[in-house]
Protein backbone atom coordinates (compact mmCIF):
# COMPACT_ATOMS: atom_id res chain seq x y z
CA UNK A 1 0.00 0.00 0.00
CA UNK A 2 1.27 3.34 -0.99
CA UNK A 3 1.18 6.71 1.28
CA UNK A 4 -0.95 8.97 0.30
CA UNK A 5 0.82 12.18 -0.97
CA UNK A 6 -0.17 15.69 0.63
CA UNK A 7 0.88 18.79 -0.46
CA UNK A 8 1.33 21.48 1.68
CA UNK A 9 1.62 24.86 0.53
CA UNK A 10 2.49 26.92 3.24
CA UNK A 11 2.43 30.88 3.76
CA UNK A 12 5.27 32.79 5.21
CA UNK A 13 5.82 32.19 9.05
CA UNK A 14 3.03 29.07 8.92
CA UNK A 15 5.79 26.45 8.86
CA UNK A 16 7.48 25.71 12.12
CA UNK A 17 10.88 26.66 12.48
CA UNK A 18 11.90 23.13 12.62
CA UNK A 19 10.45 22.18 9.43
CA UNK A 20 10.82 25.31 7.75
CA UNK A 21 14.65 25.12 8.59
CA UNK A 22 14.52 21.41 7.19
CA UNK A 23 13.12 23.00 4.21
CA UNK A 24 15.00 26.23 3.37
CA UNK A 25 16.83 26.56 0.18
CA UNK A 26 14.65 24.38 -1.64
CA UNK A 27 11.58 24.51 -3.80
CA UNK A 28 9.82 21.16 -3.51
CA UNK A 29 11.28 19.37 -0.03
CA UNK A 30 9.49 15.77 0.09
CA UNK A 31 9.79 13.89 3.42
CA UNK A 32 7.67 11.09 5.07
CA UNK A 33 5.05 12.83 7.79
CA UNK A 34 2.90 11.07 10.47
CA UNK A 35 -0.47 13.14 9.95
CA UNK A 36 -3.37 12.35 12.22
CA UNK A 37 -6.73 13.53 12.13
CA UNK A 38 -7.67 14.98 15.62
CA UNK A 39 -11.38 13.44 15.89
CA UNK A 40 -9.68 9.78 15.76
CA UNK A 41 -6.21 10.35 16.75
CA UNK A 42 -4.73 7.57 14.47
CA UNK A 43 -1.52 8.35 12.64
CA UNK A 44 -0.84 7.40 9.34
CA UNK A 45 2.27 8.18 7.26
CA UNK A 46 2.16 10.32 4.62
CA UNK A 47 4.57 11.24 1.77
CA UNK A 48 4.32 14.98 2.22
CA UNK A 49 5.69 18.00 -0.23
CA UNK A 50 6.33 21.26 0.80
CA UNK A 51 6.31 23.90 -1.36
CA UNK A 52 8.84 27.28 -0.43
CA UNK A 53 6.40 30.26 0.08
CA UNK A 54 8.66 31.90 -1.72
CA UNK A 55 7.23 30.08 -5.34
CA UNK A 56 3.59 30.70 -4.43
CA UNK A 57 3.36 33.64 -6.31
CA UNK A 58 4.86 32.63 -9.35
CA UNK A 59 2.63 29.36 -9.80
CA UNK A 60 0.11 29.07 -12.57
CA UNK A 61 1.32 32.38 -13.42
CA UNK A 62 5.69 31.49 -14.35
CA UNK A 63 6.65 28.36 -16.68
CA UNK A 64 9.87 28.56 -15.28
CA UNK A 65 11.51 24.56 -13.75
CA UNK A 66 11.09 25.43 -10.09
CA UNK A 67 7.53 26.33 -10.71
CA UNK A 68 6.73 23.27 -13.01
CA UNK A 69 7.84 21.47 -10.26
CA UNK A 70 5.66 22.94 -7.54
CA UNK A 71 2.82 22.82 -10.06
CA UNK A 72 3.35 19.36 -10.58
CA UNK A 73 3.26 18.50 -7.25
CA UNK A 74 0.31 20.88 -6.51
CA UNK A 75 -1.34 18.79 -8.93
CA UNK A 76 -0.69 14.84 -8.43
CA UNK A 77 -0.95 15.05 -4.91
CA UNK A 78 -4.12 13.31 -3.51
CA UNK A 79 -4.55 16.24 -0.96
CA UNK A 80 -3.42 19.77 -0.52
CA UNK A 81 -2.97 21.58 2.87
CA UNK A 82 -2.69 25.31 2.40
CA UNK A 83 -0.91 26.45 5.73
CA UNK A 84 -2.01 29.62 6.85
CA UNK A 85 0.14 31.63 9.66
CA UNK A 86 -2.06 32.51 12.82
CA UNK A 87 -1.76 35.89 14.05
CA UNK A 88 -0.70 39.16 11.46
CA UNK A 89 0.11 39.09 8.11
CA UNK A 90 -0.77 40.64 5.16
CA UNK A 91 -3.76 39.13 3.55
CA UNK A 92 -4.23 41.13 0.89
CA UNK A 93 -1.28 40.20 -0.55
CA UNK A 94 -1.84 36.46 -0.14
CA UNK A 95 -5.58 36.13 -1.14
CA UNK A 96 -5.36 36.82 -4.68
CA UNK A 97 -2.38 34.35 -4.90
CA UNK A 98 -4.66 31.34 -3.18
CA UNK A 99 -7.28 32.60 -5.39
CA UNK A 100 -5.26 32.40 -8.62
CA UNK A 101 -4.03 28.65 -7.40
CA UNK A 102 -7.39 27.95 -6.61
CA UNK A 103 -8.77 28.95 -10.19
CA UNK A 104 -5.11 27.11 -11.39
CA UNK A 105 -6.21 23.78 -9.96
CA UNK A 106 -9.93 24.04 -11.20
CA UNK A 107 -8.58 24.57 -14.85
CA UNK A 108 -5.71 21.79 -14.26
CA UNK A 109 -6.31 18.68 -15.98
CA UNK A 110 -5.53 16.49 -12.47
CA UNK A 111 -6.39 17.77 -8.95
CA UNK A 112 -6.09 17.18 -5.31
CA UNK A 113 -8.93 15.36 -4.36
CA UNK A 114 -9.45 17.43 -0.99
CA UNK A 115 -8.30 20.81 -0.61
CA UNK A 116 -7.68 21.97 2.91
CA UNK A 117 -7.27 25.84 4.67
CA UNK A 118 -5.80 25.12 7.95
CA UNK A 119 -4.28 27.65 10.49
CA UNK A 120 -0.89 26.74 12.36
CA UNK A 121 1.25 28.12 14.92
CA UNK A 122 -2.16 28.63 17.11
CA UNK A 123 0.60 27.82 20.28
CA UNK A 124 0.87 31.42 20.95
CA UNK A 125 -2.53 32.52 21.16
CA UNK A 126 -3.76 29.11 22.96
CA UNK A 127 -0.46 29.81 25.54
CA UNK A 128 -3.13 31.61 27.86
CA UNK A 129 -5.64 28.57 27.94
CA UNK A 130 -3.13 26.16 29.46
CA UNK A 131 -3.88 22.68 29.87
CA UNK A 132 -7.82 23.59 28.39
CA UNK A 133 -5.57 24.94 24.97
CA UNK A 134 -5.07 20.74 24.52
CA UNK A 135 -8.87 20.76 24.27
CA UNK A 136 -8.93 22.15 20.77
CA UNK A 137 -7.10 18.85 19.68
CA UNK A 138 -9.52 16.78 21.17
CA UNK A 139 -12.73 18.65 21.40
CA UNK A 140 -13.68 18.76 17.72
CA UNK A 141 -17.07 20.92 18.75
CA UNK A 142 -13.95 23.87 19.82
CA UNK A 143 -12.29 24.38 16.17
CA UNK A 144 -15.05 25.98 14.30
CA UNK A 145 -15.60 28.76 17.43
CA UNK A 146 -11.67 28.71 16.83
CA UNK A 147 -12.09 29.36 12.87
CA UNK A 148 -14.55 31.50 13.08
CA UNK A 149 -12.14 34.17 15.43
CA UNK A 150 -9.31 33.68 13.04
CA UNK A 151 -11.53 33.76 9.60
CA UNK A 152 -12.86 37.07 11.01
CA UNK A 153 -9.18 38.78 11.65
CA UNK A 154 -8.08 37.25 8.15
CA UNK A 155 -10.53 40.09 6.16
CA UNK A 156 -9.32 39.80 2.28
CA UNK A 157 -9.07 36.14 2.59
CA UNK A 158 -12.52 35.53 3.74
CA UNK A 159 -13.76 36.51 0.15
CA UNK A 160 -11.30 33.54 -1.03
CA UNK A 161 -12.75 31.13 1.60
CA UNK A 162 -16.30 31.96 0.98
CA UNK A 163 -16.24 31.45 -2.92
CA UNK A 164 -13.78 28.33 -2.41
CA UNK A 165 -15.85 24.79 -3.77
CA UNK A 166 -15.48 21.96 -1.79
CA UNK A 167 -12.59 23.36 0.26
CA UNK A 168 -12.30 22.74 4.17
CA UNK A 169 -11.23 24.22 7.31
CA UNK A 170 -9.14 23.67 9.91
CA UNK A 171 -6.33 23.68 12.47
CA UNK A 172 -2.97 21.81 12.24
CA UNK A 173 -0.38 21.68 14.49
CA UNK A 174 3.44 20.31 13.87
CA UNK A 175 5.19 18.49 16.14
CA UNK A 176 8.83 17.44 15.97
CA UNK A 177 9.91 13.51 16.54
CA UNK A 178 11.08 13.16 20.43
CA UNK A 179 13.81 11.61 19.77
CA UNK A 180 14.93 13.37 16.46
CA UNK A 181 15.64 10.27 14.08
CA UNK A 182 11.91 9.84 13.41
CA UNK A 183 9.39 11.36 10.99
CA UNK A 184 7.69 14.85 12.07
CA UNK A 185 4.15 14.12 13.19
CA UNK A 186 1.20 16.81 12.38
CA UNK A 187 -2.45 16.85 13.63
CA UNK A 188 -4.86 18.51 11.45
CA UNK A 189 -8.42 19.30 13.41
CA UNK A 190 -11.14 19.85 10.56
CA UNK A 191 -14.02 21.67 11.08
Amino acid sequence: MTAETVCFAALPAALPVTLAQATAGQDVTARALALSDASDGSPHTIAASFLAPRLLPRLFRDSGQATSEAQAALTSAEKLIVLLPAGRYDDGVWAPIIERILLGLDAAATRPREIVFAWSGLEPFLAPFGRRAQDVWSDPRLVPALLGVLERSARSLTSVLDAAKDVRHGLIRFESAGDGTGSAQATLALA
